[in-house]
């Protein structure tokens, strides 16, 4: 019988090629020897990767081979088997077209699972119609693992048992002539499921109008980069306190977005994955707050900003369906590897389950569909993959994809009567600072539409901007005249606002209103100087703050009575950004050594043959219904020998059928000495 790693000596230069393209991850580092490379090969970690690139068709093919026993003797493969053979998951034995899967090779797999599985015909209605045996014959084999013995499955058995009768229906099937199996449809549906199928040739692909996709996705894109920078300035002047466990509060969530005027949960773990976000220490409190790499975000081009929130998203490691965000228990690594799944293939179902149908087995449908809405909102599915997209999943670069679709950012709005303003295209990010200080987003897109009030122009006085300044602005930027209704809002809003001056005494306060001082006096640490004057201890900011939030509309000044912006400087915390799942590829000129070097010193000398160890050979049998010569030890420390045939073997321990008994032997994996077919 071929050994494993003597198949691999007998590899062509082109085969050896074809298996460093198709298992990266066993060559590095360099493997010193083909006898080297095959113990890799055979490592779960390393089988388990090249299980997942396998469609449902080659996946089909390789679980026909273990069930026809190719993992002890070689076997005639009945489908297309080139995928299999180029990632040494089966390998060439015995006579020429007979293949063995090799050492390892579906270890990883579920022992019940089968990509082949068909739904039964009225699934529901046979469901309904069980009673109570049956049911708990169906839970006891989904607690089991899905595979579980029973004498019904033997051809001459009664055929009035609830596991017969569950056989005739096609609920369950007949694993061998002494065990039965679950479908995964049947699982599915028993646990209150949408059961699925896997499809076993290519699902149709519909044509793709790719202009139309980028066209909305930068329309996408471009809004989550505005909501971005509304919640970064937001945090830069207030940063949100954590609970006690450092996740980010359900009230402080909800304040976040009455203050902001949509939902932030996706926008903060997305900010914390590309580090414009991070939780640190502010005034001696731990904080959600903006990092300094923000400030380099915010001044960055609306292209680079979009990618860096795309690369974000595909890297953020954080989920949304928990209590508790930004939580150490919210944190799932191998989320990443999800979502690159789900919108390589747009979040099709039946793509899914071709093209990746290990990983599509255990993703639920809200799953996916949660995180195909995600990725509509950066603009990476509108609904298929976007140009940036297919970049950063090539690990390209997603910067120069995205300046071809941003369109050339504008310097110029044209200002309406009716209190609008109209963009007719992407603001460079300090104009775009300046209109949303004044005014609300009425209308999102690449031609944005921003309505002016009351309200928003106040907020903007707030901030230390005056209505000459923002008026001084619209006629640097309009195109033609400023309306005059646009004006005199501006005006109107300045009459009232900032008629109380505040000052440095540690503060003061005076006004033209005696009325004003004394209700600022009721609400705040005062004392009154004069009826028009009053000072204060505390430091100007916290006297402003405790003003507004008395409901006046303070303003600062110096001391020739120009009024002052003094915003705090933002507070920001250390950045702890995510990373992209690293792709392993190795490079042509390292192809080429590696063939070369590991080839050199092969001249055919056959390797010693890899003995199997006990368990991969009980379980080999058991998959393949093989009986097996088994030596052992007893309770009294005893050699026994049996021959019989593997059902199981799970959680350190394997049963074994003794037909000669009609008996169930379990054996403690640990007393097993060897192993041999019978």
């Amino acid at each position: 019988m071929t050994d494993f790693a003597n198949a691999l000596a007998q590899l062509t230069p082109d085969s050896l090629r074809r298996l460093i393209a198709a298992r990266p991850d066993a060559f590095f580092p360099p493997p010193p020897s083909l006898a080297s490379l095959a113990t890799r090969l055979t490592q779960s970690a390393s089988t388990a990767r090249a299980l997942r690139t396998l469609n449902a068709a080659e996946l089909a093919a390789l679980q026909s081979l273990v069930d026809a026993g190719a993992e002890l003797t070689p076997a005639t493969p009945a489908e297309d088997i080139t995928a299999l053979t180029d990632a040494a998951l089966i390998y060439p034995a015995g006579n020429e077209g007979d293949v063995r899967v090799a050492p390892g090779a579906v270890a990883p797999l579920p022992p019940a699972w089968r990509v082949a599985d068909r739904i039964p015909a009225d699934l529901d209605a046979k469901l309904a119609a069980l009673d109570e045996r049956q049911r708990k014959v169906l839970e006891s084999l989904a607690a089991g693992g899905g595979i579980g013995v029973s004498k019904a499955a033997a051809p001459d058995a009664d055929p009035t048992t609830p596991a017969a009768r569950l056989l005739a229906s096609g609920l369950i099937d007949r694993y061998n002539e002494h065990s039965v199996r679950l479908p995964e449809p049947v699982l599915l549906a028993l646990r209150g499921r949408t059961p699925r199928e896997h499809p076993l040739t290519p699902p149709p692909t519909q044509e793709v109008d790719q202009a139309k996709v980028d066209a909305d996705a930068t329309a996408a894109g471009l809004e989550a980069v505005r909501q971005m920078r509304q919640l970064l300035t937001f945090l830069m002047r207030s940063p949100v306190a954590l609970n006690k466990d450092g996740s980010v509060g359900v009230r402080a969530l909800a304040a976040l977005e009455k203050a902001l005027g949509f939902d932030t949960r996706l926008l903060i773990t997305v900010g914390h994955a590309a580090g414009l976000l991070g939780c640190g220490p502010v005034d001696e409190q731990d904080c959600l707050a903006a990092t300094k790499d923000a400030l380099s975000w915010c001044d960055a081009t609306i292209a680079d900003q979009w990618a860096i929130l795309l690369a974000g998203w595909l890297a953020s490691p954080w989920r949304l369906d928990t209590a508790k965000l930004l939580h150490s228990e919210s944190r799932e690594p191998d989320l990443r590897r999800a979502k690159e799944m789900v919108v390589r293939h747009s979040g099709d179902p039946q793509q899914l389950l071709f093209y990746a149908p290990l990983d599509a087995a255990g993703l639920r449908p809200e799953r996916v569909t949660a995180l195909c809405g995600e990725a509509r909102t950066f603009g990476a599915l509108a609904p298929t993959p976007s140009t940036p997209l297919r970049a950063l999943l090539e690990r390209e670069d997603v910067a120069a994809a995205t300046r071809e679709l941003v369109p050339a950012e504008i310097d110029a709005v044209i200002a309406q009567a009716d209190l609008t303003i109209l963009a007719p295209g992407p603001l460079p990010p300090a104009m775009a600072a300046v209109l949303e200080s004044f005014a609300e987003l009425e209308s999102p897109g690449l031609a944005s539409v921003w309505r002016v009030s009351d309200a928003s122009v106040r907020r903007a006085f707030d901030a230390g901007r005056t209505a000459e300044e923002l008026k001084t602005w619209l006629e640097a930027h309009t195109l033609g005249e400023v309306p005059q209704s646009l004006s005199f809002l501006l005006d109107d809003v300045a009459r009232t606002h900032g008629a109380i001056r505040a000052g440095h005494a540690m503060s003061y306060l005076r006004s033209a209103d005696p009325a004003l001082i004394a209700t600022a006096a009721q609400h705040t640490p005062l004392r009154v100087l004069a009826p028009t004057v009053a000072v204060s201890d505390l430091p100007l900011p916290k006297l402003l703050r405790a003003l507004r939030e008395a409901g006046l509309q303070p303003a600062a000044e110096d001391a020739d009575g120009a009024t002052l912006d003094i915003a705090p400087e933002p507070a920001l915390v250390r950045p702890t950004p995510a990373a992209l799942p690293k792709t392993q590829r190795v490079g042509e000129e390292l192809t080429e050594q590696l063939v070369a070097r590991l080839l050199a010193h092969e001249n055919g000398a056959p390797h010693a043959a890899a003995a199997q160890s006990p368990t991969e050979t009980l379980q080999a049998a058991a998959r393949a219904r093989r009986h097996v010569r088994v030596t052992y030890f007893d309770s009294a420390g005893e050699k026994q020998t049996l021959t019989a045939l593997p059902l199981s073997v799970r959680a350190g321990r394997a049963d074994l059928l003794n037909e000669s008994t009609d008996a169930v032997v379990r054996l403690p994996i640990p007393r097993v000495a060897e192993v041999e077919l019978a």
